[in-house]
């Protein structure tokens, strides 16, 4: 019987494409059977680099956090942020829920809502009873289903949200395994039921850090000044509040990415947070300590993630990568990423008070353009540092300096 596309090997696959035979011999290179099980048509994995912030210190403890990325100048700034802050104890963390909750939703449209209410009302004991019994491990971890709660959305649409504890996972199978339960459960409303899904809104989930930087590591007054008239502005303007908080989901991103969590989520969680006010606005804030001299600045984030469970157990790398920040519960972990995005955005922000974000991200920027031009690994710096005291630079120009390197070398 032949076999469909996706139930073949991925050697079988790669044979199937119109491939030369060094490009197949490249992708059957890269394979891997532990992520052969994962993704659906696996052909090879695409690798991102990673590096790490070196020295993030975190309510008095310093962390070494990796970060998976290909933009050239995100690590350097992180480092360089956590730098700064650490000047004044680093990072610190501040509770602002009492536990982190995952949110799903049974959907409703031109339903009863008196009579969907006074279900809910009559037969709370029972909807949690199914919640229980659909997921039995969660609850003896300690967790499961914590509130329901009606939302009227409009004359037509109801969201009944089912608010759960997750613990250690991220978890999305846990809740949509509970769903799938207790929509069986509200059969006499089924023809009204659009469906049973997760949310990744995150609201529920969130995460505050703060830390504070004095005048002088900064460079004086006038620059801290100037950071806080960048942050007003960024509550003010989308445009420059979503490059902003691009900037602050390079550095959450890379360290969600790294651990094995699903950078997506996070991202659009923290998205929809931005928007909360009705306005797209900046996720963080800076102010001044005028008694102080110091620059202080906090950043609120959703987060929904994990320690456990799915791609973060079955990636060898994420396991790695936990083990080097010395394995965290969920919530330290969410507080390390916050950290990581609160370094980040100082870093751009100083760059864009000071000499401007161009020139130290051009710096970076210059490695990739020498691996453009076939610099060798050994090639790159000197090749980069050369490229970095020109006015103008290009890819004639890169080639043309990397040929006098080897000149004087030969």
């Amino acid at each position: 019987m032949t076999k469909k596309f996706y139930e073949k090997t991925p050697t079988e696959r790669l044979n199937e494409l119109s491939l030369t035979a060094k490009l197949r011999q490249d992708f059957t290179v890269d394979q891997n059977l532990v992520n052969a099980a994962i993704v659906e048509n696996y052909i090879s994995d695409f690798r991102e680099p990673e590096g790490v912030l070196r020295r993030l210190q975190l309510d008095g403890h310093f962390y070494t956090v990796p970060m998976a990325i290909e933009e050239p100048s995100v690590i350097a700034a992180a480092n360089n942020g956590a730098r700064m802050l650490n000047f004044n104890g680093g990072i610190f963390t501040e509770k602002i829920q009492p536990a982190a909750l995952t949110l799903g939703q049974l959907l409703f449209e031109d339903v009863n809502v008196a009579a969907l209410h006074k279900f809910i009302d009559q037969f709370a004991a029972e909807i949690q009873r199914v919640a229980d019994l659909a997921k039995p491990s969660i609850v003896k971890r300690g967790g499961g289903l914590v509130k329901v709660q009606l939302r009227e959305l409009s004359l037509k649409q109801v969201s009944v949200d089912f608010l759960i504890d997750t613990k250690e996972a991220m978890g999305a199978n846990i809740v949509n395994t509970i769903l799938a339960a207790e929509k069986e459960f509200f059969q006499p409303f089924i023809q009204h039921c659009l469906g049973a899904i997760l949310s990744n809104d995150g609201r529920n989930n969130l995460t505050k850090v703060f830390g504070r930087v004095p005048f002088a590591v900064l460079g004086g007054e006038a620059v801290a000044n100037k950071i806080v008239a960048l942050s007003r502005f960024s509550k003010v303007d989308s445009y420059r509040a979503v490059t902003e908080n691009k900037g602050i989901f390079n550095g959450v991103g890379a360290v969600v990415l790294a651990t094995g969590n699903d950078w997506r989520a996070v991202e659009a969680a923290g998205h929809a947070y931005a928007s909360q006010q009705g306005t797209y606005q900046s996720l963080s804030h800076w102010s001044i300590d005028a008694n102080q001299q110091q620059l202080v600045g906090e950043l609120v984030l959703p987060l929904p993630i994990g320690s456990i469970g799915g791609a973060i157990t079955a990636l060898p790398q994420a396991q790695r990568n936990l083990a080097l920040l010395e394995k965290p519960s969920v919530q330290t972990l969410r507080e390390i990423i916050a950290g990581v995005g609160l370094a980040q955005n100082l870093a751009a922000l100083k760059a864009i008070a000071g000499e401007g974000i161009q020139t130290g991200h051009m710096r970076m920027q210059y490695r990739a353009l020498a691996l453009q031009v076939g610099a060798q690994p050994h090639e790159v710096l000197p090749l980069a540092r050369r490229l970095s005291t020109q006015k103008t630079v290009d890819t004639q120009l890169a080639s043309q300096i990397l040929k006098e390197i080897r000149r004087h070398e030969s």
